[in-house]
């Protein structure tokens, strides 16, 4: 295809996608009563009574964002994040749920370090941040879409995380004392939060799936595992724990499934990484353990995967009743009315995902929109949506 075409292709369907969400009514709060929170029992989700699965995205700079993914701010002070507005938030979910998503993964839920983030220093914590994640929590619960919040980041990105807190007391060991108790601090703060626009408490809110105690910390203790997520469960008994200890490589041991305050265990998939898609020994060794297994997150695009490739481990997600769900890396919504929200200069050309399918420079519009089709289907499946 010559560039005018396309241009043209593009054009066209940011047309589409424009008058589609043009037409669409206000939506609802649709998970407002107790009886919608997602359980677990055994090793499988359950709603209402009746077995839950799903598929959906992580939407990872929805509550904080930055078109930058290096060093974290406050140590380096090289990158500025920002908060999104609350139109591109309602976007961001608008765009999921009319994919047939029900679950979105927010990376960005715990911040640290930065003017913006909710713990700017230690001990600090900022209203106006942690208004925005009321924000985000109150969308998602508007459009039919529940936020797997994860707590802490391993990498030194803009979002702050593990670094952070080794930084504020000089060094020590995140898994050390007294960065536990710090992260225990921010923790708390969090979990006994009342929502600014719903006055509803975090702790009471279906809205939320789960707690997730990091992302990607792929070294930490089962003592210091056993801790958090003892401390997440204490002080909200009513929502999932999710383990973030994810698994790149072997599937893991029956030590670290015996966490007992965990209710769900995570895998990443990303070829291009060489962290192949080992779905049938992952699932197998969560749910003999009695937990729920996850494919938190996965590379959908041509680097990683090929279009029959997407198409089959999908397919092997629908008809293995040992995965409850998974979450492609990562969705990206408008950052104002007909204006896509900028792929990240460090590594998203290759997985910025726009479900109307734009050219990223690792992928072409056409591709990424067949891969939107195939991803749709594939929720709706999950589902059970007709």
């Amino acid at each position: 295809m010559n560039a005018s075409g396309k241009f043209s292709f593009q054009f066209l369907l940011r047309i589409a996608s424009w008058l589609a969400l043009a037409v669409l009514p206000a939506v609802a709060h649709q998970l407002n009563a107790a009886e919608h929170f997602v359980t677990r029992s055994g090793s499988r989700l359950m709603l209402d009574g009746k077995p839950f699965r799903f598929s959906g995205a992580n939407l990872d700079n929805v509550n904080l964002a930055s078109t930058h993914y290096g060093s974290f701010y406050s140590v380096t002070g090289r990158y500025e994040p920002f908060y999104p507005s609350h139109w591109a938030i309602d976007d961001a979910f608008e765009k999921l749920h009319k994919m047939g998503g029900t679950v979105a993964r927010i990376y960005s839920a715990g911040t640290q370090g930065s003017p913006l983030a909710i713990e700017p220093s230690l001990g600090v914590f900022n209203e106006e941040a942690l208004k925005q994640l009321d924000y985000v929590i109150k969308s998602a619960g508007d459009h039919g879409v529940r936020v797997d919040l994860v707590l802490v980041c391993m990498q030194d990105f803009y979002v702050g995380g593990e670094p952070i807190f080794s930084h504020w007391r000089n060094g020590t060991g995140f898994f050390e004392e007294p960065v536990v108790s710090d992260f225990e601090q921010f923790i708390t703060k969090l979990l006994t939060r009342v929502n600014s626009y719903t006055g509803v408490a975090y702790k009471d809110d279906p809205a939320i799936f789960g707690w997730e105690t990091d992302n990607e910390i792929r070294d930490s203790p089962i003592s210091w595992e056993n801790r958090i997520c003892s401390l997440i469960k204490k002080l909200d008994p009513n929502h999932l724990v999710i383990n973030g200890h994810d698994m790149p490589a072997d599937p893991p041991t029956a030590e670290r499934l015996s966490v007992a305050a965990a209710d769900i265990y995570v895998a990443h998939y990303y070829p291009y990484w060489k962290f192949p898609w080992d779905l049938r020994s992952h699932a197998s060794a969560v749910t003999k353990a009695g937990k729920v297994f996850i494919v938190e997150e996965y590379g959908w695009d041509r680097l990683n995967l090929s279009m029959n490739e997407l198409k089959a481990n999908l397919a092997a997600v629908e008809k293995n009743p040992d995965v409850a769900g998974d979450m492609l890396w990562a969705l990206r919504g408008d950052i104002e009315p007909g204006k896509p929200f900028p792929v990240s200069d460090t590594g998203g050309e290759w997985w910025a995902f726009y479900p109307e399918g734009i050219e990223t420079g690792a992928n072409y519009a056409v591709d990424m929109h067949q891969r939107a089709l195939i991803i749709e289907a594939h929720a709706k499946r999950m589902s059970g949506a007709k």
